[in-house]
């Protein structure tokens, strides 16, 4: 293997562990806005104007994503997804956006951050009519239940 080619492989290697860490920052902020359907952390990660308000809003995202998992999970695809996320590398990704040298490159790095987050967590919200559906079962599976209840008790 030629000198060229062993750095083309290094260059393509790197970049592709950079691009592990941004989706798994990604799927972070994507399981959140499916939890919560709360947009707050993509969009306080996308205004932030400096390394350390960027990795404030990934912190205070961690501290939230560690709360839901203890309490449970409501949406079953936010949790599966929740199970992919590594760890290792969203701490990788944390000391990348600390390293980062200028305010162009935070930006692109944080756009596409939020962007992929954005485009994870469509298909993990639920819409309307599904929770309108599922509220629905819980209440007939109450009704009956209650229902038996009385049966039993007469």
């Amino acid at each position: 293997m030629h000198q060229g080619d062993m750095m083309e492989s290094a260059s393509k290697l790197v970049s592709k562990d950079r691009f592990s860490r941004i989706d798994s920052i990604s799927k972070l902020l994507a399981v959140l806005l499916a939890e919560s359907k709360n947009y707050g952390y993509i969009d306080r990660l996308g205004y932030s104007q400096s390394r350390d308000l960027v990795v404030f809003y990934i912190r205070e995202a961690l501290r939230d994503f560690h709360s839901i998992n203890n309490r449970g999970w409501k949406n079953e695809r936010a949790k599966e997804k929740a199970n992919e996320i590594d760890m290792d590398l969203i701490n990788k990704g944390i000391e990348d956006i600390a390293r980062t040298a200028g305010m162009r490159e935070l930006r692109e790095r944080v756009s596409l951050i939020t962007a992929k987050a954005l485009a994870i967590a469509a298909p993990l919200i639920k819409s309307r009519k599904e929770e309108e559906e599922k509220t629905k079962e819980e209440e007939e599976k109450s009704n009956l239940e209650a229902s038996d209840f009385n049966i039993g008790g007469s």
